[in-house]
């Protein structure tokens, strides 16, 4: 018997739960990237220690300026993760108040100028074109001004300097952009799969709702007609008028039939489609899912209930389970056929009875028909599901032995 294996991919709990897990991830990318800039003070202290230019005490506030220079440049990039500040230009202003306390106290060098490119790449995500055009104009002429007040200035030092800097800052910006991006169709995708669901369940409700027009309408208009003929002719032609309250009857009885049908037809299950919805959801689920024996024989009137025993177990694998993997297996037996749906992350083990009557009226469906039906815990963390339906057929392999020596006798 041939087996079916598909590999899914996320769930919509699942799927909540990655999206967290991922903002986090780009959180601590963010912050892997502001904690260049302690760093770079620290650099910078380490070096004056060796090669004293400044106090030692100015070196020392910059490195404690930095570290709340760092946390705003994560509150302004949190800004982009949909997480907007009750004062959105506080970050901006106030990271850039301590960047210019950053420079008095380190003065204007490689490391001051690099934490000044990767503040810029942080605030160019955040904040208006204009306010950063302006704060690049000051960022970017600042080291020559300061130039200016050297005892013995280096133009070609500084310019060395200078360009590294501004080489860094949009490499550090394309960075900052390449997460963004990343984190922005993560959530694109979890909206777009969210908004499929709704569609779907939009688009089934006018199914349902044509369907019932189509169905009933032409009957309804047919007795209101019929039925205000009738009240005319009660007084002229009370015959007529019975004749006509009999086919209002008629009609009514036509359209209550119809519906009764059409509403069977809505609850019927098709052992084949469920086998392709049940994959379809467990495609949105996280588990990985082997069916076998979708394709044995069996009695019209057992498929609708196999279909309704693989739907409730693939129902507990999303609601009540943390699996990984669901085997779904159906077999045939002598008198019998077997489904089996069991997956390997049950919990609260036996207590799933005791949630909802999804269990409970499979279980009188099941035993209505003469069969037996078990959901119970199993061995290593799992749940098995297993029904047993009576068949009037004999299993296959027996029933091929038969017809093999009913052809011997024969010949």
């Amino acid at each position: 018997m041939e087996e079916q294996e598909v590999r899914t991919v996320s769930a919509p709990a699942r799927s909540a739960r990655r999206l967290v897990r991922a903002r986090w991830t780009v959180i601590g990318s963010f912050a892997t990237a502001v904690a260049l800039i302690p760093f770079f003070a620290g650099v910078s202290v380490l070096s004056q220690v060796e090669d004293p230019v400044r106090p030692l005490w100015l070196h020392l506030l910059g490195l404690a300026l930095s570290f709340p220079l760092a946390w705003l440049c994560l509150r302004m990039l949190n800004v982009r993760l949909g997480r907007p500040p009750s004062h959105p230009d506080a970050g901006f202003w106030g990271s850039f108040a301590l960047l210019l306390g950053f420079f008095v106290c380190l003065d204007i060098e490689l490391f001051s100028l690099f934490t000044a490119a990767l503040w810029w790449s942080v605030a160019a995500l955040v904040a208006p074109r204009r306010r950063v055009a302006a704060v690049t104009v000051v960022l970017l002429a600042l080291p020559w001004v300061r130039l200016a007040f050297y005892a013995d200035p280096d133009p070609i030092l500084m310019a060395f300097v200078w360009g590294a800097a501004v080489l860094w800052a949009p490499a550090m910006l394309l960075c900052n952009l390449a997460v963004l991006w990343l984190w922005e169709v993560a959530n694109e995708a979890n909206d777009a799969r969210h908004a499929q669901a709704r569609l779907a369940v939009t688009e089934e409700r006018l199914r349902f709702a044509r369907d019932m027009h189509d169905l009933i309408g032409h009957s309804l208009s047919g007795i209101a007609v019929k039925s205000e003929l009738a009240a005319r002719l009660a007084e002229r032609d009370p015959a007529r008028a019975a004749q006509e309250m009999a086919a209002v009857q008629q009609v009514a009885r036509d359209a209550l039939r119809e519906v009764r049908s059409a509403v069977s037809g809505y609850r019927d299950v098709d052992l084949s489609d469920e086998l392709a919805s049940v994959r379809a959801v467990l495609t949105a689920a996280g588990v990985s899912c082997t069916v076998t024996g979708g394709d044995i024989d069996m009695p019209a009137e057992l498929r609708t209930l196999t279909a309704w025993v693989v739907r409730e177990g693939a129902t507990n694998v999303l609601r009540h389970s943390v699996a990984r993997r669901c085997d779904i297996m159906l077999r045939r037996e002598e008198h019998a056929v077997v489904i089996e749906v069991h997956n390997d992350g049950a919990r609260g083990g036996e207590g799933i009875l005791r949630r909802g009557n999804g269990l409970t009226g499979l279980t009188e469906r099941v035993t209505a028909l003469g069969g037996a039906f078990s959901a119970s815990a199993t061995h290593g963390g799992g749940f098995l599901l297993r029904a047993v339906l009576p068949s009037p057929g004999p299993a296959p392999d027996r029933a091929t032995g038969k017809e093999e020596r009913r052809r011997d006798v024969t010949a």
